[in-house]
């Protein structure tokens, strides 16, 4: 959902997010727009089990972080996904803030307010700001696409195993486990 229609730059972003009525807000910029991320139970549960299963296997590792951690992309796109992984070896230190780049992983629920195309497109964008891989689940239909760039999107059904590819090497995730009956 859009809160203003004007163009913000970072700063501007950063400034209007730290005011006290926005403080409890998941507030992103996208294309230069503040947009409100609508809190919803079942895409929350679904992304806290697929961090806690990225965060099981990647402790010593890396980072996961919740629909509250946020990346700056660019001076127009700062993103919160739903979870993030990051490698250690990319971020050495914990910031107290923002991290300053690109997750490595970025997984984005789909909720009642999303669009496909909106989800799509954000993947998109998340991969043209060097993001390695990017699932977009889609609770409703118990599936998952992964986003790779320069390969063909995957689509992986109920009965599928995801797979950490080159950003977490050995890691699988039979999407069943995901979408418990």
């Amino acid at each position: 959902m859009a809160v203003q229609e004007k163009r913000y730059t970072l700063a501007e972003f950063h400034d209007f997010s730290d005011l006290p009525e926005n403080k409890n807000r998941l507030l992103e910029l996208i294309n230069g727009e503040i947009v409100e991320k609508v809190a919803s139970f079942t895409p929350s549960k679904t992304a806290m089990r697929i961090g806690r299963f990225i965060g099981n296997f990647a402790d010593p590792i890396g980072y996961v972080t919740g629909a509250d951690g946020s990346y700056i992309l660019s001076p127009e796109h700062e993103f919160m996904p739903d979870v993030g992984y990051i490698s250690k070896a990319r971020l050495p230190h914990e910031p107290e803030r923002q991290v300053q780049g690109p997750p490595d992983l970025a997984v984005e629920v789909k909720s009642p307010t999303d669009s496909k195309r909106e989800m799509r497109q954000k993947a998109e964008d998340y991969l043209r700001f060097d993001t390695k891989m990017v699932w977009l689940v889609f609770p409703d239909e118990r599936r998952v696409e992964v986003y790779v760039l320069d390969e063909d999107v995957q689509e992986f059904g109920i009965d599928d195993i995801l797979d950490g590819g080159d950003v977490l090497p050995g890691f699988t995730l039979p999407i069943r486990d995901i979408f418990p009956e």
